[in-house]
C-alpha cells in the first residue's frame, strides 16, 4: 500500500502537508491503512465525536499522519470519531513520513481543561475547570462522578458560556476551602452551583456558615457537617468526592426543611441524594 492507493492524498516520498475535508466515507477508507498502531480507546473516540457533532472541532494544526508507504501513523481516534459522528471535518494531513517517526508521536503532555481556562485568563482556572467537569457530569446523569461521562475541553467551555455564574461558584469554593480546609474545592464549587439553581440567597448563607460555623445552635445541620468531615479528616479517612457531595446535599436538604441533624450518614452504595 502507498499514498497513491489512498484517495485525496498526494503521492510523495517527502513529508508534505495538505488540508483536507475528511468525510466519513474517506475516513473509513483511510482507516483500512491502520495496520500498525496502538489499541484504540473507545472513550476518546466518543468524546471527539461529541465535539465534532456539536461543531466544536476546529482546524488546530494537529495532523493525521501517513508514512511514505501509506500506513496510518497517527489519527486513528480522530478518523473513527469522524465515522461515529457522521460529520465532515477539515483536518491537516501529513504524508511521506518515515515509519519510525511514529515512535515519537503523542509524547507531549495533554492540555487539560485547567490549562485551557488558564490560557483564557480565567481566575481560579483549575478549580473552575474541576467544577465545570463535575457540573457537566452531574447534568449528564453521572451524579457520583464515576468518570463514565467525561466532558471535553470544548464542552466545558460551552458550559461556561451558557452558565457563566459557575465562575462565582469556583470563587466561593476557593474562599470556603481557605476558611475550612476539609472539603475539596471541586465539591464545594459544584455544590454551590447546584444549590444556587434552587435558592441563591440561602446558598450564600449556607457556604458562609460552612466556612465559619458562626452563630449556629446545637443540632444545626451545618455543625454536623463540619464535625463529620473534620473527624474523618483527622482519622485519615479517604473520602470520595461522591461521599463529600452526599454530605453536602444531606446537610443542605436538612437546612431547607428546617430539620436538626446530629449526625451525618451516607451508607455505602446508597444512591446520591438530590438537592431540594
Amino acid at each position: 500500500m502507498n499514498t497513491q492507493s489512498l484517495p485525496s492524498l498526494p503521492v510523495t516520498d517527502e513529508p508534505t502537508a495538505v488540508v483536507i475535508d475528511v468525510t466519513p466515507e474517506l475516513a473509513r477508507v483511510w482507516l483500512r491503512a491502520n495496520t500498525r498502531n496502538r489499541k484504540t480507546r473507545d472513550r476518546a473516540v466518543t468524546e471527539y465525536a461529541r465535539d465534532m457533532a456539536a461543531g466544536h472541532w476546529n482546524l488546530n494544526g494537529e495532523a493525521i499522519k501517513f508514512s511514505h508507504d501509506g500506513s496510518l501513523l497517527d489519527g486513528q481516534h480522530r478518523l473513527r470519531a469522524v465515522v461515529e459522528s457522521d460529520t465532515t471535518v477539515q483536518m491537516l494531513v501529513v504524508v511521506g513520513l518515515p515509519a519510525e517517526a511514529q515512535e515519537t508521536m503523542d509524547t507531549g503532555r495533554k492540555r487539560t481543561t485547567g490549562d485551557v481556562m488558564g490560557l483564557r485568563g480565567e481566575a481560579n482556572a483549575h478549580t473552575l475547570a474541576a467544577v465545570l467537569r463535575r457540573v457537566y457530569a452531574w447534568d449528564q446523569g453521572d451524579k457520583k462522578f464515576s468518570g463514565s461521562y467525561s466532558a471535553t475541553n470544548r464542552e466545558c467551555a460551552q458550559l461556561l458560556a451558557e452558565q457563566p455564574n459557575i465562575r462565582r461558584s469556583a470563587e466561593i469554593a476557593v474562599r470556603t476551602r481557605h476558611a475550612f480546609p476539609h472539603i475539596p474545592q471541586s465539591v464545594l464549587g459544584t455544590a454551590h452551583h447546584l444549590f444556587s439553581r434552587l435558592d441563591a440567597e440561602t446558598t450564600a448563607w449556607f457556604f458562609e456558615r460552612i466556612g465559619d460555623g458562626a452563630s449556629l445552635p446545637l443540632g444545626h445541620p451545618v455543625l454536623a457537617l463540619r464535625a463529620r468531615v473534620t473527624s474523618e479528616r483527622l482519622d485519615s479517612v479517604r473520602m470520595s468526592e461522591a461521599r463529600h457531595m452526599a454530605y453536602r446535599i444531606r446537610t443542605w436538604n436538612a437546612v431547607r426543611e428546617g430539620r436538626s441533624l446530629d449526625r451525618l450518614v451516607q451508607p455505602p452504595n446508597s444512591p446520591m441524594p438530590l438537592p431540594k
